[in-house]
């Protein structure tokens, strides 16, 4: 809660806040924010961020939700802007969801979303290329642009149970091109040993790499941990937005490594 009524935002060197992109997303244009009644709006920003929205601070430039929010805004650091974005955006997304709201422009929702991972100041681009549509599958299409949305709102942590997901259909699909079939119930660990496995075994790849592929299938048993016990597979509680970088882009690279490995089945 002090969190936010210590940060004040006096930096020349910020990243920008684009109010724009701030009305158009939380539906602002209008003096309203969203769906909210001054009454609701009191109580959201007071429960959510220990702040009376109601005080001279924050109606300088007039008492409407839109106003107040923006002057509320203006008035923190990048890093508490961020989060006070992202808290809103996610109440949006479940009004959305529950058909009150449509869905946004999507290069305003991306652009608002890059926007806030620049307040953050953590934010560098992770490497989607090798997550792919490699064959004609409409649900892996669907797995692919979830995770694309999740990375494009800076929570990797959140796409960890997708990621899961595309790399058991990834194996699956390496080890049907070997025609050795694949078990509905079979772990992801399993799967890229059997298929590593079968690499060694037909001198695809010599000692060196045999080795660092077996650390790789290491490292998907553990990640099978992540996805069953701190990630959105279950009722979990997550890892932190660091961890489950962290965790995305061990996975990504392993994928990246066993490309170079096998480029000729790995592609589409």
């Amino acid at each position: 809660m002090g969190y936010f009524q210590d940060q004040l935002s006096n930096e020349s060197n910020e990243p920008p806040l684009d109010m724009w992109l701030v009305d158009h997303a939380l539906e602002m244009t209008q003096g309203y924010v969203l769906d909210f009644s001054d009454k609701s709006f009191n109580d959201f920003v007071r429960r959510k961020f220990g702040i009376d929205a109601t005080v001279p601070t924050y109606t300088v430039d007039g008492g409407s939700k839109a106003k107040r929010l923006r002057a509320l805004l203006r008035s923190l650091v990048p890093g508490a802007q961020a989060e006070v974005l992202r808290v809103f955006w996610e109440y949006r997304q479940q009004l959305t969801k529950q058909g009150h709201h449509s869905t946004l422009e999507p290069k305003v929702e991306a652009d608002f979303l890059q926007m806030i991972a620049n307040l953050e100041g953590s934010y560098q681009p992770i490497d989607l290329a090798i997550v792919e549509n490699f064959n004609g599958d409409q649900t892996l299409g669907e797995l692919v642009d979830a995770i694309q949305r999740d990375i494009q709102a800076n929570k990797p942590h959140a796409a960890l149970d997708r990621l899961h997901t595309y790399a058991m259909k990834k194996f699956a699909d390496l080890l049907a091109r070997d025609g050795i079939d694949v078990t509905h119930n079979e772990a992801l660990h399993a799967r890229a040993g059997r298929y590593i496995n079968n690499l060694r075994l037909s001198s695809q790849i010599g000692e060196y790499s045999a080795k660092i592929a077996k650390s790789a299938v290491q490292v998907m048993e553990q990640f099978n941990q992540v996805r069953n016990n701190q990630s959105l597979a279950h009722d979990n509680e997550m890892l932190s937005l660091a961890e489950g970088r962290y965790v995305f882009e061990t996975v990504l690279s392993l994928l990246r490594f066993i490309k170079a490995l096998d480029e000729a089945k790995f592609g589409r």
